[in-house]
């Protein structure tokens, strides 16, 4: 019994854990509703982003639940119709729509980020026949900023050991 008891207690905790893990990936990400008919929800694929890092679009669109209720069904097949861009400051990209394999409703655009900051994503197009041209940007804060990785690089680029290592007091043989 005591067996059984802590076997649904570690189930449990892991089960919490990973639920808990997913929330924290959604709340990187803007959700918004658009044009009354879709959800798109836009961030980073990888957050937080890196500079210098692979990184890219993450696009989440399903269709909204005509009663008020939660997202419906995923839409397929945006790729055919939408376009996207990404922008930092003045400067502007193109991006290439991709689906995610066995993902219904998923799409991704790799690039690298090459400078910390706000980062926006234009996306463009139609979907059925509604008209689609919205803008999701770092800056409101509903998802990452392209951090600097400089404080978590190791060893440090320069070469020089970092105070308070043992490399520091003694060069490696």
């Amino acid at each position: 019994m005591t067996r059984m008891r802590s076997m649904i207690t570690v189930a449990t905790v892991l089960a919490l854990l990973i639920g808990g893990y997913g929330l924290l990936q959604a709340t990187a990400h803007e959700q918004r509703d658009v044009a009354d008919e879709y959800s798109f929800v836009v961030g980073f694929l990888e957050e937080p982003a890196y500079a210098g890092e692979q990184n890219g679009l993450d696009l989440r669109i399903s269709t909204l639940d005509p009663t008020g209720g939660v997202n419906s069904e995923p839409v397929e097949g945006a790729e055919e119709t939408l376009t996207a861009t990404v922008s930092f400051g003045e400067l502007s990209m193109p991006l290439e729509i991709s689906p995610v394999w066995n993902t219904p409703g998923s799409y991704r655009a790799i690039f690298f980020p090459t400078t910390p900051g706000d980062y926006s994503f234009h996306i463009t197009g139609t979907l059925g026949d509604t008209e689609i041209d919205e803008t999701f940007t770092s800056a409101d804060g509903e998802f990452s900023s392209v951090q600097d990785p400089t404080p978590l690089m190791f060893p440090p680029l320069s070469g020089t050991p970092v105070a308070g290592t043992p490399a520091a007091a003694t060069p490696a043989a």
